[in-house]
């Protein structure tokens, strides 16, 4: 399982803190698109984390069993 991390207005907008997936060996840039399908956050703003790593360049990433993905929005420091 590939578990997804939801933070802030993204958790509000999908309306969950965090949900599995159960496929494996699938790309990152597939379940983002899935996910952003299915929970209709294509207008907001985040940034990707994979093993609490910000990831930017993710259109060929690899995901296995075991991965932690996370969506943060934006942070403003104070």
């Amino acid at each position: 399982m590939i578990q997804v991390k939801y933070f802030g207005i993204i958790a509000e907008a999908a309306k969950r803190d965090s949900e599995d997936i159960g496929e494996e060996n699938v790309t990152l840039s597939k379940i983002l698109s899935d996910l952003s399908s299915r929970h209709n956050l294509g207008e907001y703003n985040f940034q990707i984390a994979v093993n609490r790593k910000i990831v930017s360049n993710y259109s060929d990433q690899k995901l296995s069993n075991g991965d932690e993905i996370a969506f943060l929005p934006p942070f403003s420091g104070g």
